[in-house]
């Protein structure tokens, strides 16, 4: 069995708007990154300026193969994945680990607990697989291409004591 490793990086600025208002803050994608995995995905995923104000995503990814408890994920010797953070100040690209961090788990488990909270951010903007609601299986994750258009999340989702600033998010 071939292994192989994906690391995705997401770019993202948050800070608050103009007008001020309590747990009030705006998102901004930068940009997109695929760092190795190339045996395991293909990612075509870029951001573009939806409109004067407005960053979205648009692109495609291909997924190799089916994602199941067997996906060795990154820095660890079990099937597990997961997303770290890494937040600059400054905004001057010198990024500290947040201590914020969803858990490394293995694919199947992940699907059910993580992915189904925060697939509502990507609704109608992509066609991934949709996990419903108290599912208590969604494995494997089913290979094949994915597109997203027009993806411009807003901010609700995001944690009100996440500081504004410059982000990236890496998930493995």
């Amino acid at each position: 069995m071939v292994k192989s490793t994906l690391l995705f990086c997401l770019i993202v600025v948050i800070w608050p708007p103009q007008i001020t208002t309590l747990q009030s803050m705006t998102f901004q994608l930068e940009r997109v990154e695929q760092i190795g995995g190339q045996g395991l995905s293909d990612w075509q995923i870029r951001v573009r300026k939806f409109n004067r104000t407005t960053y979205s995503l648009n692109g495609t990814a291909i997924l190799l193969q089916d994602l199941d408890d067997s996906y060795e994920g990154a820095m660890c010797s079990s099937p597990q994945v997961g997303v770290n953070y890494a937040y600059s100040s400054l905004g001057n690209n010198q990024f500290n680990e947040y201590p914020m961090k969803l858990p490394r788990k293995k694919v199947c488990r992940y699907m059910v607990e993580e992915y189904r909270e925060y697939q509502h951010v990507w609704i109608g903007s992509s066609n991934t697989p949709q996990v419903d609601k108290g599912a208590r299986v969604f494995c494997p994750f089913p290979k094949g291409t994915y597109w997203v258009r027009d993806m411009a999340p807003e901010a609700d989702w995001i944690p009100p004591v996440v500081p504004t600033g410059l982000w990236r998010m890496t998930a493995y």
